[in-house]
């Protein structure tokens, strides 16, 4: 359920921040005569008087983003003459504000780096994506005020703007992506919720009157292809057919501008069925036309410059920067077209000056929006106080993020521990007789009868009715082996696209961030470190080292994965297999039979079921963050409490890679091409892991409450659409309630997920049914023995609509499952039967 927000740090009690050193207000003395400073004038009026004074040579600098950065000329954004301040477009903002730190006093204050979002994903905590946003909004204006730069040397490290390029809310429609690090899920509804929340918390701030700040949801659209198949991002033709766009890959992006609010938006690099997406008409008929969106549209750096110079669009510059600012809508150029060859365009008759002017209203109007143009003394965005970076609210609320995105995929009983040999977590659960049961739950889990082969081949011990201890939570206080390449991961936790986070001189160093094996060793009565191999390279006698600190070590954890050597930005993977230097080491660890842990540091999954089956248990941490190696500790050692996240990815076997190019878009799988589909909506393969995967180191259950009844409940489709009609704020026509109960000894975490298994009769009607597709979810904190409560008010039009080849939404009559959902596979179910003629919820609109 939605959290109230994070209190934030007023500034009513502190001094404000020392001036900043560069001029970031308009309206000063002598230029507060101009009538677009008078503040008793429209919002319009005031931007059509600002735009109307402006000389055709001042406005390209204007509508170009990253000062001196990604290739860009480095205008400084300003208008003397008229006081129009320096304005940089273009701070980044994924997981935490990328600029230089603050100061408090003499204090250096970091920017908070929050987990990555693939880490967040896996939160499933939707309050809290909106508390992240807020708390980066907050930190941005003060590191603003307090003029922080861009923190990168290769931006030019100009004073970072008020407008974050973030989120990304692509869908991660393959495992091979390097940038599924910077994205939440494979799942439309969680990076529709995801870009939603985190817009509102980032732009919605303390002040109603104005922006916090400007969000910038990223890229649009279908772009997941950095290098692969012979082409790279820039010159990449995605051909994706109607059904995969409405059903995959606009949803999060109309949810974040429909529901959020979001006031800006990046187009990709790649083109979308032949046309470049900066240039393309979907922005302008369906972003703005469709779903009303008011805001601007910025390029990816360099994405301006492709049109012409990649994909051969058009010829040159001047068509280039007009395809993209009149055909597209695209505002901003992040490169150097529009400073070279936007007025050659306009000269040329390629667009017009009005064009222009569109675009200045629009980016101008932001900054008018965000309090730039108006007396400050009121404004309390002008005074947030140095103290609200880095704040001790932001630091807890960074430590709960961290501690809810660890995700525990298996939990073996030790082997060779006798029943009732005195140890502290030996459970006593009297169980049915031998045979199949659901391997995905743990032993303490099981419904039915225990399998006397575990599902990775472990076997149960002590007598019928007895569980052993499981591997997790290690016991405190014996000796330990952290064994892998990230034993001593700092900067490998933290992910890309990061600021200054520790306080040194250069905006690089991570010297600051916690190593998994410090934070592991304040558990243990000893450690042994030792790397065993590189990320892809084995060390010469690193396996026989590995193994001798294993065998003296009475539990083992093994640190394996990648890092931003083998994946990131421009730089995709081949195999999603864990290399193979790493899976020697760990086949020789955990054939020694010891309590051993693995735990996968990654952005993209990493697939390795040989090494899987032989780890007792398995942790996926992805990248954590500057906080990841203390939440990591703490799961494995049974302290944190709020174990633990679900996979918000499906974990394909390594086989995967083999059966579907990386540039083929389509979702559904394929006899002809030979895909088995993509993400659990659509693959029909196995799976080591599935989306949603995850339990917990207590146990809970899920039974029905309210809403649920034995038989079918009957919705008029007729009238599912006259209640969509409505205003806002009526009564749901579903409702359907839960109880979720601790029934175990620790406290913790369990998210229920609302899936709609839709019937295969609707491919009769023309429609392709996904496997399941997720309706809703809600992540519930208890203590041992406590239960709760939780309501889906299901949008019927919006849960159990389905797209058909046109790419039309509709509803269609037949029955449904709604199935809720926890961890070890326990569900409670609901059947909907839609009865009447079909209705077209959301024509597709190109």
């Amino acid at each position: 359920r939605l959290r109230p927000m994070v209190p934030i740090l007023l500034a009513t009690a502190v001094t404000p921040p020392a001036p900043s050193p560069v001029t970031t207000r308009a309206c000063l003395p002598p230029h507060d005569r101009w009538a677009f400073c008078n503040t008793s004038l429209s919002l319009a009026e005031r931007v059509d008087d600002l735009v109307s004074r402006l000389a055709p040579s001042e406005i390209p600098a204007l509508l170009t983003a990253r000062e001196g950065g990604g290739g860009s000329p480095g205008p400084p954004g300003n208008v003397s003459r008229l006081g129009l301040p320096e304005y940089d477009w273009g701070v980044n903002c994924v997981h935490g504000v990328q600029t230089t730190c603050g100061r408090v006093g003499e204090e250096p204050r970091c920017p908070t780096s929050f987990p990555s979002p693939n880490s967040l994903g896996a939160t499933f905590n939707a309050s809290l994506w909106r508390d992240i946003g807020s708390a980066i909004g907050l930190e941005l204006r003060s590191l603003w005020l307090q003029g922080a730069r861009e923190a990168m040397p290769w931006s030019g490290q100009p004073h970072a703007g008020l407008d974050c390029w973030s989120p990304n809310i692509n869908i991660a429609r393959d495992p091979r992506w390097g940038r599924n690090q910077e994205v939440p899920s494979e799942d439309p509804t969680v990076n529709g919720l995801f870009g939603q929340m985190y817009t509102i918390g980032l732009q919605t701030g303390q002040d109603p009157r104005y922006l916090q700040a400007v969000v910038t949801l990223k890229h649009f659209d279908a772009y997941s292809l950095e290098k692969a198949d012979g082409f790279t991002r820039h010159d990449f033709n995605a051909q994706v057919s109607n059904f995969s766009l409405a059903s995959t890959y606009l949803p999060a992006f109309r949810a974040a501008v429909t529901r959020g609010g979001a006031t800006g938006v990046m187009c990709s690099y790649n083109a979308i069925n032949g046309i470049p997406a900066c240039a393309s008409g979907m922005l302008n008929q369906t972003l703005r036309g469709e779903w009303g969106f008011t805001g601007y549209i910025t390029s990816d750096t360099g994405a301006v410059e492709d049109i012409y110079k990649h994909h051969a669009y058009v010829p040159d510059g001047p068509r280039a920067a007009c395809a993209a600012l009149a055909a597209g809508g695209t505002d901003i150029d992040s490169g150097k077209v529009y400073s070279e060859s936007l007025l050659e365009g306009v000269r040329l008759g390629y667009c017009s000056m009005d064009d222009l002017r569109r675009s200045l209203r629009r980016t101008l109007g932001l900054r008018f929006r965000l309090g730039l143009f108006d007396p400050i003394e009121a404004q309390p965005y002008w005074h947030v106080p140095p103290e609200a970076v880095a704040s001790p609210t932001h630091r807890q609320l960074n430590l709960l993020a961290a501690r809810s995105s660890i995700v525990l995929l298996k939990n073996e009983p030790l082997l060779g521990v006798p029943a009732g040999s005195g140890s502290e977590r030996v459970q006593e659960e009297r169980i049915g007789a031998p045979g199949v049961a659901d391997p995905s739950r743990r032993a303490d889990e099981q419904a039915g009868p225990v399998p006397s082969e575990w599902v990775w081949g472990g076997k149960l011990t002590g007598r019928l009715g007895v569980i052993a201890p499981q591997t997790l939570p290690l016991p405190t206080g014996r000796s330990l082996a952290v064994i892998g390449p990230h034993a001593n991961a700092s900067a490998a936790l933290v992910g890309n696209y990061v600021g200054q986070v520790c306080p040194g001189a250069s905006p690089t160093d991570l010297s600051c961030v916690e190593t998994v094996a410090g934070a592991l060793s304040a558990f243990a009565s000893s450690t042994a470190v030792v790397e065993g191999s590189g990320l892809t390279r084995p060390i010469l006698g690193g396996v026989a080292a590995a193994v001798a600190a294993a065998r003296a070590a009475e539990h083992v954890v093994l640190m394996l994965g990648i890092g931003q050597s083998i994946e990131g930005e421009g730089r995709d993977r081949t195999s999603i297999g864990l290399p193979k230097a790493q899976a020697e080491l760990a086949a020789a660890v955990l054939a020694l039979g010891k309590p051993a842990v693995l735990v996968l540091i990654n952005g993209g999954v990493v697939s390795a079921a040989e090494v899987f089956g032989a780890a007792p248990a398995i942790v996926e941490a992805f990248y954590p963050g500057v906080l990841g190696a203390r939440a990591i500790a703490e799961t494995l050692y049974g302290a944190n409490p709020h174990c633990c996240g679900k996979l918000p990815f499906t974990l394909y076997p390594e086989s995967y890679v083999s059966a579907v190019k990386m540039s083929d878009m389509e979702v559904r799988p394929s006899p002809a091409s030979g895909s088995p589909g993509r993400t659990y909506k659509w693959y029909t393969g196995p799976a080591l892991f599935r989306f949603g995967d995850g339990l917990a180191l207590t146990s809970f259950n899920v039974r029905a409450a309210d809403g649920f009844v034995s038989m079918p409940i009957v919705l008029p489709i007729a009238k599912v659409r006259r209640h969509a009609a409505q205003p806002p704020g009526q009564p749901p026509l579903l409702r359907l309630a839960v109880t979720i109960s601790n029934t175990g000894t620790r406290e913790g975490d369990e998210v229920p997920m609302l899936f709609v298994d839709p019937p295969a009769s609707v491919a009769a009607l023309g429609f392709s049914p996904p496997r399941t597709q997720l309706a809703a979810f809600e992540r519930v904190h208890l203590l041992p023995g406590k239960s709760t409560v939780v309501r889906f008010d299901v949008d019927v039009a919006e849960a159990l609509a389905l797209v058909n080849d046109a790419g039309d939404a509709a509803l269609v009559p037949g029955r449904f499952v709604l199935r809720c959902a926890i961890g070890g596979g326990k569900a409670v179910t609901q059947e909907v039967e839609l009865k009447g003629d079909a209705w077209a919820v959301r024509p597709f609109l190109s």
